[in-house]
């Protein structure tokens, strides 16, 4: 029997993680009256900046996007930009622990442990100690891809890969919102053949899709579910 959510946590590294994993999911399970909130470890794109100048503060670009999703609750920190692997790990699992205690979610979606990004790794460890068993509310942890992240992770070896165990279907309305979304990111969204350009997330989802004989939808792998 599938499992209900009622109250989802979604965990990023970099504002867009969410979208660009699960942002169709989180489309639809708004829409279904799931109450969502978000949470995003870095505040800006400072790694990009040799100089320290021109640096992109994305807290705004943030809450847009997860207004146009249907995220209600949004909570920014400030870590530093593909700087989380100088941070003890204890500061991070720290941060999202705090989230679960005062959201108190029966569900989290993190970024994957496959990913080459270490901030993404290393947040999805951090949601992994947050929602472990007998320490809260916490009945499924699930981890997204992101391509270009997640597929290069693949690409360069990796001795674990991203696999699949869970496909949500989505509606066209779904796809739409979740462009919708990227689109609040501005730069980040790129052109094709970009996996991060609109016609390069459209190709993912109906290859999803195409995967379980459907027309669109997103890929996930359960780390941990109960009944």
């Amino acid at each position: 029997m599938h499992r209900k959510i009622r109250k989802l946590l979604v965990v990023g590294a970099h504002g867009d993680d969410e979208t660009l994993g699960a942002g169709g999911t989180i489309a639809r399970l708004a829409d279904e009256g799931v109450v969502v909130s978000l949470c995003i470890l870095t505040n800006d794109d400072g790694s990009r900046s040799v100089s320290g100048t021109g640096v992109v503060n994305r807290t705004a670009a943030i809450e847009l996007a997860a207004k146009t999703l249907g995220i209600e609750r949004v909570g920014v920190h400030e870590f530093g930009d593909n700087r989380l692997d100088t941070e003890r790990h204890l500061d991070l699992n720290r941060v999202v622990e705090q989230e679960v205690r005062e959201f108190e979610p029966d569900t989290v979606f993190a970024t994957s442990m496959c990913d080459l990004s270490t901030d993404h790794a290393l947040v999805s460890r951090a949601a992994r100690v947050a929602g472990r068993p007998g320490r809260g509310p916490v009945k499924e942890v699930r981890t997204f891809e992101i391509r270009s992240a997640t597929d290069v992770g693949e690409a360069s070896g990796l001795p674990n890969a991203f696999r699949p165990n869970y496909w949500q279907l989505l509606d066209e309305s779904h796809l739409d919102r979740k462009i919708d979304a990227l689109r609040a990111y501005g730069k980040e969204l790129e052109p094709w053949p970009s996996p991060r350009s609109e016609r390069g997330v459209r190709a993912l989802a109906e290859y999803r899709g195409s995967q379980v004989s459907a027309g669109l939808a997103e890929a996930f792998e359960i780390v941990r579910i109960v009944h």
